[in-house]
């Protein structure tokens, strides 16, 4: 098309320049002569051939064309008629759309009868039509049905422009062959016209960079001068129009949805002023519909949105802001699409609004936004439900927790009230009693109660772990008093069997102040110690301690060990050893006893205090149990005295306390057997003992009496011990009179209440002699003080 243009050009501008100069005979002559006698003859002759030959030519090359783009969309749209992709499809037909010479494509799907796609283009319609039909077929199936329908017209002015050429070349070689004869002619214009001709055919080629040797000033050198002034306007116009072509094509191409350009008319007309052809996709309207006036545009927009629509616009144009809207197109289907529209104002020159923006499809986005929304509620509704039904499982976990933990220390105290009975009379009968027989009797007694009384404490320690309840203590203390503790408290058991209690401490522990949980250490030394006398019958139970070899990130990491030279254990049995309910082995659990819960609850504590626990033994040599745990050195703690080896027993050196220093004590206690368990045992050691039955009566005895402690019970009628116990510490005298609780209720907040009531230690029951012995002397003897007053 450029071509014919630049060519219907070059002659334009030939007839202008020969119009201005008069006609010499000589050319009119020549004209006139080649006119009649050869170029009509030629021309004719040319056309003919040219008409029969190449509109054949024409014709099959018109059929080859329709053939391959049946070729094309038979290859393309299978696919994506079967997945019923109308949006993929659209695209595959507009690439063939985009031919001029195409009219109508329609492809319809087989299943439904319908068209699937139809593009129809009837202003291209300008001569005859070639139609073609192709199956679509999926296989061996036959799914749709393509017809596209084909114009002939390009391709009959083509036919048309060639003849018009071959006429022209025929012409130029008769031309040719008659300057033979005219030579004298030829060398004065038929040559410089032949010049021209190239450069003209040149210009028209596009060959903007050819150049024309001219120096004659007649008529033909007159004509050459304005040939080159027209080819650099030519190549001026033919560049700027090529860069503008591409930069439309680039934003064509890149610019998703419909670029446009919307004017508002000083009338208040709306109007597009360009819009480009995505807009037939999006309201079914043409480009060139839309540029007399956009009134069907705005029709094409929801009733409901049309007046945002407008006055959005009239906004915009008012103070040519950018013009930004979100809007629905109902489709034909009846569904609808939303759009977004954004646009910059520009004022013209005639006071007209000019947009330049795009429409842009957000369907998509305005559906996952609301199914975003239709989520977060279903989610919050959700939310809301699994809250309350956590809130009712909450509240009915720790309902069945309370209900758990009463039973628990109800348990724990109707055993542990009629044990204490059991182990104090059973000792305060060996106290008395000097037959052999009688001795042994009791002393099975002892043994039976001590181990029921292990039994019973080892399961409410292991439901405390399992429930999570078991709290760690941070308080100063030293590693001599705990093994100095844990040895008074096994001396007994293994001076019955002859075994010697050893304590071993590593010099540069010995005094040192540390800060940890020492009653937690103590149950597990305790346990291993205990353990170590049951299965050693001759030799020797050794405490240790030093530091381990593992050098924590901070702190001090410790190594408790507990050595005996028992009977040893196999080396197969000693990796379940620590697991729950486990022992070494059947017939240990026939001769010894025992739940297996011990060195369970000895691995949880240590775990719980950061340690771990472990056993190194030979079968027939004897077993050295171990736990380690890091712990704090007490910042400026002054570093406490060494207590001297103790050689008597607690009762002895209580027994001696009193001697030397006579002392009184009070104990508040309801359960008559209990008073008589407890006063038979501090009498034993030589301290005087008053009783009074209920808290109230305690206070009133203290208020009166010169007492050096209270052994104070809990639960006792008209006051309890806590409430006496606050009561005592109200009154003059009982601000720093030691106060120590005894209580059946083993667990640790039943200790921690007791403390909290003003309370300076705790003794459980059943009352271990030894171990009340002890702690009875360490307060009288000013070991221990209260830290109030």
């Amino acid at each position: 098309m450029a071509r014919f243009a630049l060519r219907s050009t070059l002659l334009w501008q030939h007839d202008r320049i020969l119009s201005r100069k008069p006609s010499s005979s000589l050319f009119a002559a020549l004209a006139l002569g080649a006119s009649i006698g050869l170029l009509l003859p030629a021309l004719i002759v040319g056309g003919l051939f040219i008409g029969l030959r190449e509109s054949k030519v024409a014709e099959q090359s018109l059929q080859r064309d329709l053939d391959a783009k049946l070729d094309v969309l038979a290859s393309s749209l299978p696919e994506l008629l079967w997945n019923l992709d109308a949006v993929a499809a659209r695209e595959v037909v507009s690439a063939i759309v985009k031919s001029p010479e195409v009219v109508r494509v329609s492809v319809s799907d087989a299943s439904q009868g319908l068209p699937f796609i139809e593009s129809h283009l009837p202003e291209r319609r300008r001569g005859d039509t070639l139609t073609g039909e192709r199956d679509i077929l999926r296989g061996a199936t036959r799914i749709g049905h393509i017809q596209i329908e084909i114009d002939d017209h390009l391709s009959k002015t083509a036919v048309l422009r060639q003849r018009w050429l071959y006429g022209a070349t025929v012409g130029g070689q008769l031309l040719a062959s008659l300057a033979l004869v005219l030579w004298l002619l030829n060398s004065r214009l038929f040559r410089p016209l032949r010049e021209l001709g190239g450069f003209a055919n040149d210009l028209a080629e596009g060959r903007f960079s050819a150049k024309l040797d001219h120096k004659r000033q007649d008529e033909i050198g007159l004509l050459g001068g304005h040939l080159e002034h027209m080819r650099d306007a030519l190549q001026q116009q033919f560049d700027a129009q090529r860069s503008l072509i591409e930069r439309l094509r680039g934003m064509a191409e890149t610019v998703p949805g419909v670029v446009y350009q919307l004017r508002l008319a000083v009338n208040g007309e709306f109007s597009f002023a360009y819009v480009s052809e995505a807009v037939r996709e999006y309201f079914l309207l043409g480009s060139a519909e839309l540029s007399r006036s956009a009134t069907p545009w705005f029709e094409r927009i929801h009733p409901e949105d049309r007046a945002a629509v407008r006055d959005s616009l009239l906004a915009s144009a008012r103070s040519l802001s950018p013009w930004q809207q979100e809007f629905r197109t109902p489709q034909a289907d009846g569904s609808e699409r939303w759009l977004y529209g954004n646009a910059i104002a520009q004022r013209e020159a005639d006071g007209s609004v000019l947009w330049h923006g795009f429409l842009t499809d957000i369907s998509r986005q305005r559906r996952d936004a609301l199914e975003l929304e239709r989520y977060r509620h279903h989610l919050e509704e959700l939310v809301e439900a699994r809250t309350a039904e956590l809130a009712d499982a909450t509240e009915a976990a720790q309902a069945a927790s309370l209900a758990k933990s009463a039973f628990l220390a109800n348990m724990s105290h109707e055993i542990r009230t009629p044990m204490n009975a059991i182990i104090g009379l059973t000792y305060l009968a060996q106290s008395d009693t000097i037959e052999p027989e009688q001795q042994q009797r009791l002393q099975k007694v002892a043994n039976a109660a001590e181990h029921l009384l292990s039994v019973i404490n080892n399961v409410l320690d292991f439901s405390k772990i399992e429930a999570g309840k078991v709290g760690l203590e941070q308080r100063d203390f030293t590693v001599d008093q705990v093994l100095d503790n844990i040895a008074n408290m096994t001396t007994q058991a293994a001076a019955a069997k002859r075994l010697r209690v050893e304590t071993d401490i590593a010099p540069d522990l010995r005094g040192r102040t540390f800060i940890g949980d020492p009653q937690r250490i103590s149950e597990v030394l305790l346990n291993f110690a205990g353990n170590a006398v049951k299965f050693t019958e001759h030799g020797f139970v050794r405490l240790a301690v030093r530091q381990d070899e593992r050098q924590p990130q901070a702190g001090l990491a410790l190594r408790f060990e507990v050595q005996d030279s028992g009977i040893g254990i196999a080396s197969e049995a000693q990796a379940r050893l620590f697991r729950d309910f486990e022992q070494a082995d059947s017939s240990t659990t026939r001769r010894y006893g025992g739940t297996g819960l011990g060195l369970a609850i000895c691995r949880r504590l240590a775990e719980l205090m950061g340690g771990r626990v472990g056993v190194e033994s030979v079968l027939g040599q004897g077993s050295t149990f171990w736990f380690t745990l890091d712990v704090q050195a007490a910042a400026h703690a002054p570093a406490v005295a060494v207590a001297p080896p103790r050689h008597h027993s607690a009762r002895e050196r209580l027994a001696e306390l009193a001697k030397s220093e006579p002392r009184r004590i009070l104990l508040a206690e309801d359960n008559p057997v209990n008073q008589e368990v407890a006063v038979a045992l501090i009498g034993s050691a030589g301290l005087g003992v008053d009783v009074a039955a209920d808290g109230q009566q305690a206070v009133d005895m203290v208020q009166a009496g010169d007492y050096a402690l209270v052994l104070m019970d809990v639960q006792m009628p008209v006051m309890d011990g806590l409430d006496a116990t606050r009561a005592i510490r109200r009154l003059p005298s009982g601000s720093k009179l030691p106060i120590l609780a005894m209580t059946a209720n083993a667990f640790d907040e039943e200790r921690q209440r007791c403390l909290d009531a003003g309370m300076d230690d705790h003794v459980a029951k059943p009352v271990v002699a030894e171990q009340l012995f002890t702690t009875l002397h360490d307060w009288l003897s000013g070991t221990r003080t209260t830290g109030r007053g």
